[in-house]
């Protein structure tokens, strides 16, 4: 019976993942159709617009990335649009803005609704990031106080330069790390073009690019570097979770520890093993402990805990049962991604009671070990590299020092062959003038 819980929580688990991937698509796209596109589309700030079928096989492959677009600028929601409209459907939109082919994108500057700027980049997430950072400029000076320092968000800032190569290969990786915490209400990932505002740069240490810094939530906190020399994925998002709090995957998903009470965990791995007797002492202790909670949203999680208590003391197989129950319901594709987190963190709770959990937990500390013998084996070669360019660079300023005091020597000798020519030359004319003299004296 314990296996086929455990099947179950993998199938379920599985399903969450796959169910928060389809979630996340849509979560900062704007869909755009003909009752709302006048209303949206009206100028007020600019809007980037992709016009797609959904039976085009073109679109369906850059739907992803144009998804990840429209979560990299979710912090800019208020200063710019990332939106598509299906122009099969909505022929007459299609019509007026002269749709021949799809996908085709377009352009709507601010102030700007009848005559769009026709998009002809590439269909990456590095081209649309960029050309949307040309058109805005991304984040700017005037609203880094109240984006970066806004006492309700942590919000992590790559302070980048367009020309730089580091910058450029970061992006993607930059994209997706925004499309992985675009379901988290309370974290921002943005990015700043620092290469000439000579402002930014005295109000934070920048030495060079990309620099990134998480500010945390809170008020007089200070912000956090990543001084990391693997910038990848997995080391991003967990340098985010680290600081922020947050339990993300580099998935999207939440991880099996996210919305867990640790108290409440120990409860629950005796439970399903206890006596009637000792079920009633321990629903009793987790009662008590849910009252001591004052985050409200933990104070949820704490209720569920003693709902599935309560339910598998009637029922033995209300775990089963309910893990079918959310699997079901994610199937079904409906959720919006608040509530997927909600189900996955229900279903984290109860593969705490089933014994999933420790399975779980094994793989997320091996994951991490990995991932922290990657960075110290990056850090480890970074520094082989500076030590290895340094002697280079020894070597090199020695050899030019040996170059240039030969160089020296040589002009120094050379001078002195001068000089002493230029010397014997000088007596030499002395000399002619002082016979000249003395044969004039003869001849008076």
């Amino acid at each position: 019976m314990i296996f086929g819980k455990k099947v179950l929580a993998a199938c379920v688990g599985a399903l969450f993942a796959l169910a928060s991937v389809a979630a996340k698509d849509d979560s900062s796209l704007v869909i755009l159709d003909d009752t709302n596109f006048d209303k949206i589309i009206d100028g007020s700030k600019p809007a980037f617009v992709k016009f797609y079928a959904p039976w085009c096989g073109h679109c369906k492959a850059m739907a992803e990335d144009y998804s990840a677009l429209a979560n990299a600028y979710a912090y800019a929601k208020d200063d710019v649009i990332i939106a598509k409209l299906d122009a099969d459907e909505y022929r007459s939109l299609g019509k007026r803005f002269d749709i021949k082919g799809f996908p085709t994108l377009k352009w709507f500057p601010k102030g700007e609704t009848k005559d769009p700027e026709d998009y002809t980049g590439g269909r990456s997430i590095e081209a649309l990031t960029g050309f949307v950072k040309e058109k805005t400029g991304n984040l700017t000076y005037e609203k880094f106080d109240k984006v970066a320092l806004n006492p309700e968000k942590h919000v992590l800032v790559e302070f980048y330069a367009p020309w730089c190569g580091h910058c450029k290969n970061l992006a993607p990786t930059y994209a997706k790390l925004a499309e992985v915490f675009a379901n988290e209400p309370n974290v921002v990932i943005a990015n700043y073009d620092a290469s000439e505002d000579k402002r930014i740069q005295e109000k934070v240490d920048i030495a060079g690019f990309p620099t990134i810094y998480l500010f945390p939530a809170g008020d007089n906190t200070k912000p956090i570097e990543f001084d990391g020399a693997d910038r990848s994925l997995e080391t991003l998002v967990q340098f985010v979770n680290t600081h922020a709090g947050t339990k993300r995957s580099p998935e999207g998903t939440l991880d099996p520890t996210a919305g867990r009470i640790a108290s409440l965990d120990a409860i629950a791995r005796r439970y399903l093993e206890a006596t009637n007797n000792e079920r009633k002492n321990l629903i009793g202790r987790a009662k008590k402990i849910a009252q001591d909670i004052s985050d409200n949203t933990q104070a949820q999680f704490a209720k569920y805990y003693i709902k599935v208590m309560e339910k598998a003391n009637d029922a033995s197989d209300f775990i089963t049962k309910e893990s079918k129950r959310l699997y079901n319901i994610v199937s079904q594709g409906r959720l919006a991604p608040s509530n997927l987190d909600n189900f996955s963190i229900r279903q984290n709770i109860l593969n705490v009671f089933s014994g999933k959990a420790k399975e779980v937990e094994k793989k997320i500390e091996d994951t991490k070990e990995k991932v922290g013998e990657k960075v110290e084996d990056t850090k480890a070669k970074v520094g082989e590299k500076v030590e290895d360019t340094k002697a280079k660079v020894g070597e090199k300023v020695e050899d030019t020092k040996a170059k240039v005091g030969e160089k020296v020597e040589d002009t120094k000798a050379k001078v002195g062959e001068k000089v002493k020519d230029t010397k014997g030359k000088v007596e030499q004319k002395v000399k002619d003038t002082k016979e000249k003299v003395e044969e004039v004296k003869d001849e008076l």
